[in-house]
């Protein structure tokens, strides 16, 4: 019980850890006194603040996971993650069972290899993802801050400035032709110029999703949600990710204190010793799936209540249109997502300051629209989750200024781009593009996990060289 207890931090920080929630009531009860319609931005707001309470409380971060695996050998985050995946999963089956639950598979292909190898290598770089990031800033950390603006930049100047005239070898004739078909749908072709534009019609758009629920030749929804999407599209990958991860870096440790082995008993014994290593990852782990699938389950009774399927609808109704996609949609995905609207708040910020359109592609004027940050639903769920770090590093006596040397604001600077442009590539990001999707059965957050992890794996191998280089320069000179 030691682990549940909060140390206790100096009271001024207490005050600032109360103060923060007090101002969260006091914005929410202000937004729907103004407009009872937006409930369903305070929703995404308050969501944001309970993941934040439990990634700090977790320290739960997928680049921590990977370099504490690949570089000491220690499992205990990456052991969380896998235990949250598996909660979030048995939440969202029930979502989806009372039929509130608004997920679709993400198209799976090379581009997720591709992306989640790119972003693998980024968050090593930056020695943080992109909730872990998140989280980081909450704590007073000003190298995480960086590598957050970094990836918002990369993504934003990646889907919108990266012309197809400038790049002609990389975008196939098959993706022009059906660029094109999608212009003959009635996509307006001034939207269509950029590599990435290129890259979602002629690519992305005609891939499909893969899930669990895929593998069952039946149209019982039961058996393809509880057999399909649960057992083998969370369960299965699940304990096989357990098992390779005890194998390679828990199985050798924990046999060392065991005096008598006996061949499969053993295994399984040291199996559950491996998740029941700290009972911190493992509560935050619970936390933060209870807390994804509450989630969903409250957008879903909203959308319900409010007769809509988008939030762009509402806003719409309450006079709000600019910014929103030529649908008047808004990105609004239902459940926990990171890097789209950090994307979103970046483009915005540089058309304000510099009048510069980014809103004419794909991604922006047609997918997800440029909004007002402060009406921005997603957006807020990204303010809220900060906000929910910086309480529970408060309460905790753990948030501190740290200010970052040069070569952390360089590390920052390049893992962040790398994230960036990962993440658009893959479609997602850790949440995205692993977490949400591999705890809903689809096989694209695995695939990606997979990608990530060896992403990671090289990053942690650049990154031990160029310490060891450096440190070995300081002791010749």
């Amino acid at each position: 019980m030691k682990e549940l207890t909060l140390p206790q931090a100096p009271m001024k920080h207490r005050t600032y850890a109360w103060l923060i929630i007090i101002l969260g009531f006091l914005f929410s009860i202000i937004a729907m006194f103004v407009d009872i319609r937006f409930s369903y931005m305070v929703a995404y707001f308050w969501a944001g603040v309970v993941y934040g309470l439990f990634l700090q409380y977790g320290h739960f971060c997928m680049a921590s996971a990977t370099r504490d695996l690949f570089a000491i050998g220690t499992t205990r985050v990456a052991v969380g993650i896998l235990i949250a995946i598996t909660l979030y999963g048995f939440t969202s089956l029930i979502d989806r069972l009372i039929g509130i639950a608004p997920f679709h598979a993400n198209p799976i292909g090379i581009h997720t290899l591709i992306g989640g190898l790119i972003f693998g290598i980024g968050i090593s770089f930056a020695g943080g993802c992109s909730s872990g990031s998140l989280y980081k800033s909450g704590e007073g950390n000003i190298a995480a801050m960086i590598v957050v603006t970094s990836v918002a930049i990369a993504q934003a100047l990646f889907v919108s400035t990266l012309k197809f005239p400038l790049v002609p070898y990389l975008v196939p004739e098959s993706w022009v032709k059906a660029a094109n078909q999608q212009v003959d749908m009635g996509i307006p072709k001034e939207f269509i110029s950029s590599w990435y534009d290129y890259f979602l019609t002629g690519y992305a758009w005609n891939l499909k999703g893969l899930s669990g629920a895929d593998l069952i030749p039946s149209d019982n929804t039961l058996l393809r949600e509880v057999i399909g999407n649960f057992l083998l599209g969370v369960i299965v990958p699940t304990l096989f990710f357990l098992i390779v991860t005890y194998s390679f870096f828990f199985r050798k440790r924990f046999l060392r204190n065991v005096k008598d082995v006996r061949f499969v008993l053993t295994d399984i014994k040291g199996l559950i010793a491996m998740i029941t290593d700290s009972k911190r990852t493992a509560l935050a782990g619970l936390g933060l799936g209870i807390a994804s699938g509450l989630h969903m389950w409250v957008l879903g009774l909203l959308r319900e209540r409010f007769g809509i399927d988008n939030f762009g609808e509402l806003l719409q109704q309450m006079g709000f249109t600019s910014g929103l996609t030529i649908q008047g949609t808004a990105f609004d995905p239902g459940y926990w997502y990171i890097t789209t609207q950090e994307a979103q708040w970046m483009a915005w910020t540089i058309q304000k300051i510099f009048r510069v359109d980014l809103y004419h592609n794909i991604f922006f004027g047609v997918e997800n629209g440029i909004l007002n940050p402060l009406i921005n639903a997603a957006d807020l769920m990204i303010i809220g989750i900060i906000l929910g770090a910086a309480f529970m590093a408060l309460r905790r006596g753990e948030f501190k200024w740290r200010k970052p040397t040069g070569e952390q604001i360089v590390f920052a600077l390049i893992g962040g781009t790398f994230m960036g442009v990962g993440a658009r590539l893959a479609l997602g990001c850790n949440i995205g593009a692993l977490f949400v999707p591999a705890a809903n059965g689809d096989y694209s957050g695995w695939l990606f996990f997979v990608a990530m992890g060896a992403g990671a794996y090289l990053g942690v191998k650049i990154t031990t060289w160029w310490i060891n280089r450096r440190v070995q320069k300081e002791f010749e000179f």
